[in-house]
Parts: structure tokens; C-alpha cells; sequence
């Protein structure tokens, strides 16, 4: 008897099946294998910032002080009671930036070096700005007036050690500690007092791996026993020697806590204070100090830099002796700033306080960052910048890429990508250039023009209305093509003047055959 053919209809396989992926709110990831990286993670993700629950494009940044001599190195934020103001370092010259606009004269001249590390300290005599650089003498601000701080100078003098020697400053329980540059002494000054006659500790004797002090910080360590502050120095080779007290001149209130090795550090501002912890930029990445005590290695995570830490430390082997590492906080805007100041061109790693995602941030030309207050300021060549502001790059548009983790979507097998669209909201007409990547591609879409952007005028504007924030949702399909075991959805736009929150990315695919 002859069997019966049924006929069960087309292949499952030649069936068109559409997925949707989250936007890469798990930020970007260069620790993870890319077979293995979870579909919230990105694989690129430049000048998008990984929200909770979305990506948006990033701000921007304003020209805010222009008509320096020649770039600006350091930027230091005086603050009391009466205000704030802002001084810029460039060249020989320090400068009043604290308003917009063309900058007058410097308000100190004759300088050797604008490469600065500063400190706001209070006494009852007042509250001061102090700045050493290593070459220069000290240079203090009172609120209205400077002075070289030298060992004979008036109304402030220092004595025992030549300020023009001191490379490092911070507070630490009343006290002023300065860093003597390529030395192992750190010099204190009377409680309570800006001036006076300094007296030095020197840690010859205690490290192990040699090298120099590189920096001091304070450290607030919160446990059962309740909360109290240490004084933390961190040596050019990565060892942390750590000191519990308040009067170095009393072995019965100044003794030595714990000594501890991380990363070597790089740059004189390679720390960060985030909460009550410090975190550093070094070989490890930007790492807390508060894993360093962990003494089972197995058991540290660092829990800021984690997926990004083997891009950090490749930055770190190819551009350790460029000037211009930093780390910031920027709280209003949600960031944790670090710099990188590659020799193709700077560039940002920008965490979101709220969810730990990482993105980076390029076209941001900083030498140097500064708060002051809920502005964040950066130098740049001849001027002094505002970011992460405003919807465009001083009046260019903001170019940003993105490329999601790579998906098998189910199937083993190969598939042919047809369509795709990401989903988001705009204020704007934007059509973002876009393609798959299979099998762990990293191309990035060309764009074919300058700008891909329509600003409309949001309903509702006219009247002040609440509803005119981004209410236009964006979802035009795209052809694409491409054949693979993996697809990766890439994308690229320049705009400004346009608010973007990506939300999703569908994709449309025809399965093939296994191999």
C-alpha cells in the first residue's frame, strides 16, 4: 500500500519572524565575550547615554569663557558663603571665568606651569582657595585677593619647605597636607591654619615597591563601629598606605592603619570621592578603594568600572604619560566623568549614577574638569566650556553611534536580515543610518548626509504646555541586509537641536539552515 504525501505547508525556517530588542540600557560592555553579552549591553554606544529605561542622546556643551592665551590645564572653583568663582590656568596666567563671556586680564601672571591641584580649606580667619603646582609657588585666594605663598611672604607665610616644591594639596580633618613632587614626604601644616611653620612625614621607610607619592585623599569609612575618616597615600607604584588620627606630631593619635597595593595610578587627579568611598584610575580600572581590603582577590568586584575595565587599561598602556586623566562627579546630571586624553583626539567614559551603565562620550575636546555648583565646566583650547547642556556641541550637531550586542535571536542556524527599525521618541524627524552587523562585525553605518534631523515645535509649546517634552514616537522601517549566524543592530546619526530616547530595536529575519 503506497503511503498518503501530506502536504504540511512551507518550511518553518522560510517563515519571516520579527524580534524586538531593548534599547542597550545595560550600557556599553568590553569585558564580556560578544556570543555571551546580554541584549541590554552595547557593543559601541558613543554619545548615547544608557538611561533605566532608555538610551538618550547625550547633551551638549556651550562656549562659556573665551579668549585665552593658549589651552586650559587646570580649572579651580572657589566657593563660601558669598558665592562662587572660577579661575582658569592657562599658559602663564591664571584668569577670572566665573562670568560668560571674553575673559579681562589674569589676575595672576608670570607663572611657570598651569597644570594646578587645589583645595577649598576654611579657617576662622576665613575661607581660602590654595593652589600648588609643583613649580610655581603656592597661590591662595581669600574671596577677593591672591597671594604667592612663600616663606616670607605677607599677610601668609610658610616655612620649612619651599611651596614652589609642592605638587599635591588636600584637607584632611583641619589640616593642609601637601605632596613634595617626586618625593616620599608629605608636609602638614598647623590645625586650623593656611600659613605657619610645615612639618613633613616621610614614608621612605614603609613602601616596598619604591616610586614617589603620587597623591593624598580622604576616605570616610562607614561600618558597624560607625563612620570615621583616614588619610590614604597613594604612591606612583599603586601602594596605599593608610593612616587613622588627626595629629601626625603624636604617635598616640597618628598610627598607621593598613597598607594595601592597587592599580598604578595615573596623573596627579586620578581620584574620584563617589559617596563615602574613593575610587581611582589606575591599572584596575577605576577602582574603590574599599575592594582593596577585601584580602581574598576572589572576592573583589569592582563595581564601577567592571565592564569597561579592559578599555580603561588599554588607555591606560597606550596614553599613561599624556596629561589630562580625571576623574568627576557631575550628581545633578546623574555622570561619573572619566577622562582619557587619547593622542587621536580626547574622549570620556561616562557612567549613569543611578543604573551603573557605561557609554563614552566623544567631541568633547577637555583638558581639565571642574564643578561649580551644578555646572559642569571643562577647558578646552583658549576657552572654557559648559557641558552637558543644550542640544547641540556649541552650535555642531552631535554625532552618535551605537552597535547592540550581537543576537542569535533563538536559532542556531543562519538567517537572512531583511527590515529593522529602531523605536524612539523625538522632538525631531530623525532617520538614523542603519544596518545589521552579523557575526560580530563592528562597522558603523555611514551616514549619506551632514545632519538627519527636523526639529518640529512640540505641541503645545506655544501655550507653555506640559506636554511638550518628546512626544513624537519614531518607528520607520529600514531595509537591511545580511546573512549570519548573529545580527547586530548598528546605527549612527548626527543632529542637533533634536531630543532623542531610543526605546527598541525590531528586527525582521528569515531563518536558513542549520550547518
Amino acid at each position: 500500500m503506497s503511503r498518503m504525501q501530506v502536504n504540511r505547508g512551507p518550511s518553518r525556517r522560510n517563515i519571516q519572524q520579527t524580534r524586538s530588542i531593548p534599547a542597550p540600557t545595560g550600557g556599553l560592555n568590553g569585558r564580556d565575550a560578544y556570543a555571551a553579552m546580554p541584549a541590554t549591553d552595547a557593543l559601541v554606544l558613543d554619545n548615547m547615554f544608557p538611561n533605566p529605561s532608555n538610551v538618550a542622546l547625550r547633551n551638549g556643551y556651550i562656549s562659556w569663557a573665551t579668549g585665552l592665551p593658549s589651552a586650559v590645564n587646570s580649572l579651580c572653583c572657589y566657593s563660601s558663603a558669598t558665592g562662587r568663582k572660577l579661575f582658569a590656568a592657562a599658559g602663564a596666567g591664571i584668569y577670572d571665568v566665573t562670568a560668560k563671556g571674553a575673559v579681562g586680564a589674569a589676575v595672576v601672571s608670570g607663572l611657570t606651569s598651569d597644570q594646578w591641584q587645589h583645595v577649598n580649606f576654611g579657617t576662622p580667619g576665613g575661607q581660602f582657595l590654595a593652589m600648588v603646582n609643583g613649580s610655581d609657588s603656592m597661590q591662595l585666594y581669600n574671596g577677593t585677593t591672591w597671594q604667592a605663598v612663600t616663606s616670607s611672604s605677607t599677610p601668609i607665610s610658610i616655612t620649612g619647605v619651599p611651596t614652589a616644591n609642592l605638587i599635591h594639596i588636600n584637607m584632611f580633618k583641619g589640616r593642609l597636607f601637601c605632596i613634595e613632587k617626586n618625593s616620599m614626604k608629605a608636609w602638614y601644616l598647623p590645625l586650623n591654619s593656611i600659613g605657619g611653620a610645615a612639618n613633613y612625614l616621610d614614608f621612605s621607610g614603609l613602601v616596598t615597591l619604591g616610586g614617589y607619592l603620587m597623591a593624598m585623599v580622604t576616605w570616610t569609612i562607614d561600618n558597624a563601629g560607625g563612620t570615621d575618616s583616614m588619610a590614604a597615600f597613594i604612591t606612583s607604584e599603586g601602594e596605599v598606605l593608610l593612616f587613622r588620627g588627626s595629629d601626625p606630631a603624636y604617635a598616640s593619635s597618628w598610627y598607621l592603619q593598613g597598607q594595601f597595593r592597587i592599580g598604578r595610578p595615573v596623573g596627579r587627579r586620578c581620584y574620584v570621592r563617589i559617596g563615602s568611598d574613593v575610587a581611582v584610575i589606575g591599572a584596575d580600572g577605576l577602582f574603590p578603594m574599599s575592594q582593596a581590603l577585601l584580602t581574598d582577590r576572589s572576592q573583589r568586584q569592582d563595581a564601577v568600572s567592571d565592564k569597561i575595565v579592559n578599555l580603561i587599561n588599554n588607555d591606560i598602556q597606550n596614553y599613561s604619560a599624556n596629561f589630562g586623566w580625571q576623574a568627576i562627579l557631575h550628581p545633578i546630571g546623574n555622570k561619573l566623568v572619566v577622562n582619557v586624553p587619547a593622542t587621536t583626539g580626547t574622549y570620556q567614559y561616562v557612567m549613569n549614577t543611578v543604573n551603573g551603565s557605561w557609554c563614552r562620550f566623544t567631541g568633547w575636546a577637555a583638558n581639565c574638569w571642574e564643578l561649580m555648583g551644578d555646572q559642569l565646566m571643562f577647558g578646552g583650547q583658549t576657552a572654557v566650556y559648559q557641558a552637558d547642556t543644550g542640544l547641540s556641541d556649541n552650535g555642531n550637531s552631535i554625532y552618535a553611534t551605537a552597535i547592540q550586542a550581537p543576537q542569535y535571536f533563538g536559532t542556531a542556524g543562519q538567517k537572512q536580515f531583511t527590515m529593522a527599525r529602531p523605536i524612539f521618541y523625538s522632538n525631531a524627524s530623525v532617520r538614523p543610518a542603519f544596518q545589521i552587523n552579523v557575526d560580530f562585525d563592528l562597522t558603523v553605518p555611514a551616514l549619506t548626509s551632514a545632519s538627519s534631523s527636523t526639529k518640529f515645535t512640540p505641541w503645545g509649546s506655544a501655550w507653555g504646555s506640559p506636554w511638550s517634552s518628546p512626544s513624537l514616537i519614531r518607528k520607520d522601517w529600514q531595509n537591511v541586509y545580511g546573512v549570519g549566524f548573529a545580527g547586530a543592530p548598528a546605527m549612527a546619526l548626527n543632529v542637533k537641536n533634536a531630543i532623542l530616547n531610543w526605546q527598541a530595536t525590531d528586527v525582521t529575519f528569515i531563518n536558513g539552515d542549520p550547518l
